[in-house]
């Protein structure tokens, strides 16, 4: 559905002419997960060889995420003068020398600490904005179709990592592991880069130019109303929840029983889920009020985390939760995105929107510090999942009182909830 209110018509013309940029866009949305989804199974790894804490180990993300948010501003503005394709033409290989350079981290902390410093640089320039820009630029009719292709790239990484970190692991050491999968980034994306990757130019739009013209007296009004305070609060705070769990999901696996390789196996399912989740979302959002979409997915995220408390060992028990948890989180950064759109004016969307994306960023390397710092306290992990119980409900009832939609987008400027 578009922005006013009228069903988007399925254009097959657009597939044939822009579709050859969705898989390199899509596996450029793969690599953006890549390091968050490879701690899991490296934990265990370093605190065996350096002692470092888990506490001190999440650290490294939290750094990435702190830098990435500082320099998101920047990244954009070069997606914005150079165009998606020459930012992703110099990120994917930096991205995949980042990533290998980890390798060579310790015995000091700040090794690590810098390490992560300088992937935080190299993931600016393989961000969502430079992969979303390119589909948004050549898509109309089945914008939204295709944004959520893109953005199912989160889901292929947080299926496919864990194992294969764990399998690299196994046949190298975690040191080996961080080459390979930093070698893979770069073999399997950058071909698709170089010969599919925005090389075709997207068609002029007066409509969206005209769009663009933001008043900043109106963006700052909707920024700071009480109906966006409450998305952004319901946002991030099912954010936090769903990935302090999703990253952890190989340790708190591994703590119930579960061997390494059996544990990326299950937690693979969240990948999947979320893939699912993104275009059964898409779905769902043309034909239910969004608000309830959200709702349901920080309901659903809520019940995987009481099952995992309630099971122990159970191989059937833990697929189901991180098959739920995948599936809720692939919907929910959907709706977010459905739910701006439709309670705030389309002129604002990029700014509205962007800012909710930079706040998700640094949720996902805030959690897992937060998380293993619960874990050095409690000495388990089953703290976290009562913590985040409540955190899921809160935002469950954040979503729901947006109400609902305004009549009219032009009236979502006005209204002051």
């Amino acid at each position: 559905m578009s922005s006013d209110g009228k069903k988007q018509i399925f254009d097959p013309q657009e597939w044939r002419r822009y579709g050859g940029n969705l898989p390199p866009a899509v596996m450029g949305m793969t690599l953006v997960a890549v390091h968050a989804y490879a701690l899991g199974v490296m934990i265990e790894p370093l605190e065996q060889e350096f002692g470092w804490s888990r506490a001190e180990i999440s650290a490294g993300p939290l750094v990435t995420s702190v830098v990435a948010l500082l320099l998101a501003v920047f990244g954009g503005r070069a997606v914005d003068h150079f165009g998606p394709r020459k930012v992703a033409l110099i990120g994917v290989p930096f991205y995949g020398a980042a990533l290998a350079l980890i390798s060579t981290a310790g015995p000091s902390l700040v090794s690590w600490l810098a390490l992560y410093a300088l992937l935080a640089v190299a993931l600016i320039c393989i961000y969502p904005s430079v992969w979303t820009a390119a589909v948004a630029q050549r898509f109309e009719k089945n914008r939204g179709l295709a944004l959520a292709v893109t953005l199912s790239g989160t889901g292929i990484a947080s299926a496919v990592v864990p194992y294969l970190g764990a399998t690299l692991i196994e046949a190298y050491g975690w040191r080996g592991a961080y080459i390979g999968m930093g070698g893979v980034s770069f073999i399997v994306v950058f071909p698709l880069v170089v010969f599919l990757f925005a090389k075709d130019k997207p068609p002029e739009r007066p409509a969206d130019q005209k769009l663009a013209k933001v008043r900043p007296e109106a963006m700052t009004k909707e920024l700071l109303s009480p109906k966006f305070i409450r998305l952004a609060i319901g946002g991030v705070i099912y954010s936090l929840g769903a990935t302090g769990l999703g990253i952890n999901a190989v340790p708190v696996l591994m703590e119930e029983g579960f061997t390494l390789i059996a544990a990326a196996e299950v937690a693979g399912l969240i990948g999947i889920g979320t893939i699912i989740g993104r275009i059964v979302g898409g779905l769902l959002l043309d034909r239910i009020d969004g608000r309830f979409v959200a709702m349901g997915c920080a309901v659903g995220a809520l019940s995987a985390a009481m099952i995992f408390l309630a099971t122990d060992q159970s191989t059937l028990a833990a697929s189901i939760a991180c098959l739920m948890l995948g599936l809720t989180a692939g919907a929910e950064y959907d709706a977010c995105a459905y739910l701006t759109t439709r309670h705030f004016s389309p002129r604002h969307f990029a700014a509205l929107f962007g800012l909710l994306g930079g706040m998700f960023g640094f949720t996902s390397g805030i959690a897992p510090f937060i998380a293993n710092t619960l874990y050095e306290i409690f000495g388990n992990y089953d703290a976290i999942l009562w913590a985040i119980i409540p955190m899921f409900a809160i935002s469950s009832v954040m979503f729901l009182s947006l109400g609902r939609y305004p009549d009219t987008l032009e009236e979502s400027e006005l209204q002051p909830a």
